[in-house]
């Protein structure tokens, strides 16, 4: 059962989330009080401060949003399952709240460079090591080589992903791509990897 306690910081998280997502880090802790239904000192008894708060926040957006190990059925075909995993990755990557903490993180660089840090860690980093044991599953199985290590293929792969549609995301404009245009797109860049990598298509 979850405590008093625990439901006031979730609705704390929930609150300032949407608000940094609107407003930016420039939000006072009494809006963010009055949208959590609750006063400003509980929301101080939670979060120290509104730094603590916001790197909070785009932890918790990180984690949410991230794939995980269940992301891969090892018992597909290699390039079904890139396939898949690129879709859903690029897919991810244009949520909106996934766009908003991005640009959170990338605006507080300067002031708080441990922000964009923490961003790097809990999302591009994890989902590289995730991928990477992957591809060294494949490795070791015999069902893949790779010109370079693991690491390095993996980050092939997750730039290749993001293509056109997240470029243009990431700067607020939409590239215009149909989701057909965008899977079709994904293909061709797992095709690249893979025949770039020996793999027969």
């Amino acid at each position: 059962m979850v405590s008093r306690t625990e439901r006031k910081r979730e609705q704390i998280l929930q609150a300032a989330g949407k608000l940094f997502a609107e407003h930016g880090y420039g939000v006072s802790m009494d809006a963010i009080s009055k949208a959590a239904n609750v006063s400003k000192q509980t929301v101080y008894a939670h979060f120290k401060t509104k730094d603590l708060l916001f790197e909070t926040c785009i932890q918790s957006k990180c984690v949410s949003n991230r794939i995980d190990e269940n992301a891969f059925n090892t018992d597909a075909p290699l390039r079904n399952v890139l396939l898949e995993f690129g879709i859903r990755f690029q897919n991810m990557l244009l949520d909106e709240g996934v766009q908003q903490t991005y640009r959170n993180a990338i605006s507080q660089l300067e002031l708080h460079p441990d922000l964009a840090a923490l961003y790097l860690e809990s999302g591009p980093k994890t989902t590289n090591r995730i991928l990477s044991d992957y591809l060294s599953r494949k490795v070791e199985a015999g069902e893949l080589s790779l010109q370079g290590s693991a690491e390095d293929g993996a980050m092939q792969l997750l730039l290749l992903f993001h293509g056109r549609s997240v470029y243009w995301a990431n700067l607020g404009e939409d590239s215009g791509e149909t989701p057909e245009e965008r899977a079709d797109y994904i293909e061709s860049c797992v095709d690249l990897f893979l025949k770039g990598n020996g793999h027969r298509v």
